[in-house]
């Protein structure tokens, strides 16, 4: 199955599209590969990668305040690095919306995201940003139809997280 036929990248990408996002920036990331692949083969969309997650909601931010409806991709674990830059995009009021992978919720096969799991919902709740847990895979595109539009219209941060059996469907 290609990136683009994945039920749940097609959902996202069909979400976003909807929603008018003309960008996306991300970390390349095991959990979200094929959802960045699927995002990477839409023509008119552009893509960002950074090497840092904090690079990456910098440039987000940067691509908001040039007018460009940006998502931006990452593991949950770079929201620890991320913290300074989303508070500042809090302040500000410029939306940002982050796709993390390795979350809270069932599939986590290594022992060590436990720490990711906790700094995701942390950093969220800390900085009084809104999240979404995925749940199933059902209404993805809705899902992040909904998010994208609440950050915009309401000018906040917002975060959808993907655990890992929402992301590959395992």
């Amino acid at each position: 199955m290609s990136a683009i036929e994945h039920p749940v990248a097609a959902a996202l990408v069909k979400g976003a599209l909807q929603a008018n996002v003309e960008a996306c920036v991300y970390l390349p990331d095991s959990g979200l590969t094929h959802i960045i692949r699927a995002f990477q083969a839409q023509p008119g969309l552009t893509l960002v990668p950074c090497t840092r997650e904090d690079e990456g909601v910098g440039i987000a931010v940067g691509l908001q305040l040039g007018g460009r409806r940006t998502i931006c991709f990452m593991e949950a674990s770079g929201l620890g690095f991320s913290g300074l830059i989303l508070a500042r995009a809090q302040v500000q009021r410029t939306p940002v919306v982050v796709i993390a992978s390795h979350t809270r919720g069932g599939g986590e096969q290594f022992d060590y995201h436990g720490a990711t799991i906790r700094v995701s919902d942390g950093i969220f709740r800390g900085l009084e940003i809104p999240f979404e847990v995925a749940t199933e895979q059902t209404a993805l595109d809705l899902a992040l139809f909904r998010i994208i539009q609440t950050a915009q219209s309401q000018r906040t941060c917002f975060g959808l997280l993907l655990p890992p059996h929402v992301a590959t469907g395992i």
